[in-house]
C-alpha cells in the first residue's frame, strides 16, 4: 500500500509513460541526499554529486535503479538572478535517494522486480485506497496567499510591468494552506483520482510528504541517443457539462493561443542555448490534454544533437520552466520573486528521476501539495498576459486546484 511508503527516500512514481500508467513503487531507499535552502543556488555541484553505476538493463519499465527526487524552483531561480527568501518550507532545496531495487507494475498491471532487494518480492499494489484522517471538517482554516483581494491585486501589477515594456507574460501563483495534519496518501490519492496524470509522483521525506499530480512533462532526455524534449503546458479552461464546448472554446481563445505560443518560444530558445542551429523542432503545437477538472493546451519541443552534455547542461538551459515563469523568463522570474509573498518550495520545480541506464524524465511540479506534521499546502498559478481578467484568472487558479479544495472541503 501507498500508506507503508514510509522510509525517508519512498516513493512512488505514477504514469511516467506515453504508452499507458506505469506505477514505480520504491520502498527500500539506500542513502539520500538534500540541499539545504543556505545552499540552494549550488544545485548544479549537487545533482553532479549524484553517482550513478554503469547499467545496461533490457528491464521494461521507465525507472530501473538510480536516483528519485526533485529540484526546487527557487534553487534554479537562482540562476535567474532570484535569490531564495529568508523564509523558507519545509522541504529542503533539493531532495534525491538512491534506489537499486523496486517493483514496476506495467499498464496491463503486471509486476516487474528489479534489483537485489526485489528479487522475489511481491509488494502491495499501490492502488489500495486509504481514508482521511477528518480533515473535511474544518473549512474555515484554509488559509490563501491571496487573499482580500490580494491576487487581483498582483494581476493588475503584471499588466502594468506589461504596459511598460517589461514583461510579456507572467505566471502568477498563490499558496492554499490548511495548518494542521492531513493523511498524505489519502491527499495523494484524492490529488490523483480517478486516473493518475502523466508525471503523479509521491515522496517521503524528514517531516514532510510530496504529493504530486503533475500533467507536464519539464525534461526527458536521452544522453546516449542526444535527444531531450520539454512539453510545455499553457492555456487552461475549467471542465464542464459540455466537454466539446469547452475546448472548442480554450482552442478559439486569442488569449490562450498567444500565452501558449509565448511558451512555446521560450523553450524553442532554452533549447537552442545547448543544441546545434537547426536541431530544435516542435513536433506537436498547440494540442488538447484533457485532465478531470480542466483541459490544457500542450506543445512538444525536441532538442537533438545534445551529445556530450549530462543533465545538468539541460536542466541548466531550460529550468525553471518556461510555463511557470514567464517571458522573458528572467525579468518574469524577478516579478514574481518581488508579487508573491510566500516561496514555492518543490512546487513549480522538478520531479523525477536519473536512470542508471541513461535516461532522465522530471515533470515541472505543478498541483503539487507538500504534507508535514503540522500543515498541507498547495500551489496554484496561471500565465498574465495583457488582455488577463483578475477574475477569470482566479477561477483558473481554483479550477486547478479543484482536488484539493474538496478534499479540504473547501469552495472551489
Amino acid at each position: 500500500m501507498i500508506a507503508e511508503l514510509v522510509a525517508p527516500g519512498a516513493a512512488l512514481l505514477e504514469g511516467w509513460s506515453d504508452d499507458g500508467t506505469w506505477q514505480i513503487v520504491l520502498p527500500w531507499p539506500e542513502e539520500t541526499r538534500e540541499l539545504p535552502w543556505e545552499r540552494a543556488c549550488e544545485w548544479k555541484s549537487f545533482l553532479r554529486e549524484l553517482e550513478l553505476e554503469a547499467v545496461v538493463d533490457e528491464h521494461p519499465s521507465p525507472f530501473a535503479g538510480g536516483w528519485v527526487g526533485y529540484l526546487s524552483y527557487e534553487a534554479t531561480a537562482c540562476d535567474e538572478g532570484a535569490r531564495p527568501r529568508e523564509e523558507h518550507p519545509p522541504e529542503p532545496a533539493a531532495f534525491f535517494a538512491r534506489h537499486r531495487s523496486g517493483i514496476a507494475i506495467d499498464p496491463q498491471g503486471n509486476a516487474h522486480a528489479f534489483g537485489p532487494s526485489a528479487s522475489g518480492a511481491t509488494g502491495s499494489q499501490p492502488g489500495d485506497k486509504t481514508t482521511s484522517d477528518g480533515l473535511r471538517a474544518r473549512r474555515s482554516r484554509l488559509q490563501d496567499s491571496f487573499d482580500d483581494g490580494a491576487y487581483a491585486r498582483a494581476v493588475e501589477r503584471i499588466r502594468e510591468s506589461i504596459r511598460d515594456g517589461d514583461v510579456y507574460q507572467v505566471n502568477l501563483t498563490r499558496s492554499f494552506t490548511l495548518p494542521q495534519r492531513c493523511d498524505a496518501a489519502a491527499l495523494y490519492r484524492a490529488l490523483t483520482a480517478p486516473q493518475p496524470p502523466r508525471s503523479s509522483a509521491f515522496l517521503r521525506g524528514n517531516g514532510w510528504t510530496i504529493c504530486s499530480a503533475s500533467p507536464e512533462v519539464l525534461l526527458r532526455f536521452d544522453r546516449n541517443r542526444g535527444i531531450a524534449e520539454s512539453r510545455p503546458i499553457k492555456g487552461t479552461v475549467r471542465r464542464a457539462d459540455d466537454d466539446a464546448a469547452a475546448i472548442a472554446s480554450l482552442v478559439a481563445s486569442d488569449k490562450d493561443a498567444s500565452e501558449h505560443l509565448m511558451i512555446v518560444d521560450v523553450v524553442r530558445n532554452d533549447f537552442g542555448k545547448i543544441a546545434p542551429p537547426g536541431a530544435v523542432s516542435v513536433s506537436d503545437f498547440r494540442t488538447v490534454r484533457t485532465l478531470e477538472h480542466v483541459h490544457h493546451l500542450e506543445s512538444t519541443v525536441r532538442a537533438r544533437g545534445l551529445h556530450g552534455l549530462d543533465l545538468c547542461d539541460v536542466l541548466a538551459a531550460i529550468s525553471p520552466a518556461a510555463s511557470i515563469t514567464g517571458a522573458p523568463k528572467r525579468a518574469a522570474v524577478q516579478i514574481i520573486r518581488d508579487l508573491e509573498p510566500v516561496p514555492r518550495g518543490v512546487y513549480c520545480g522538478s520531479i523525477g528521476y536519473i536512470d542508471a541506464r541513461g535516461h532522465a524524465e522530471l515533470s515541472v511540479a505543478i498541483r503539487t501539495a507538500v504534507a508535514t506534521n503540522a500543515s498541507v499546502r498547495y500551489h496554484a498559478g496561471g500565465g498574465i498576459v495583457w488582455d488577463s481578467d483578475p477574475a477569470a484568472e482566479d477561477d483558473e487558479t481554483r479550477a486547478k486546484s479543484a482536488a484539493f479544495l474538496r478534499f479540504a472541503g473547501a469552495e472551489t
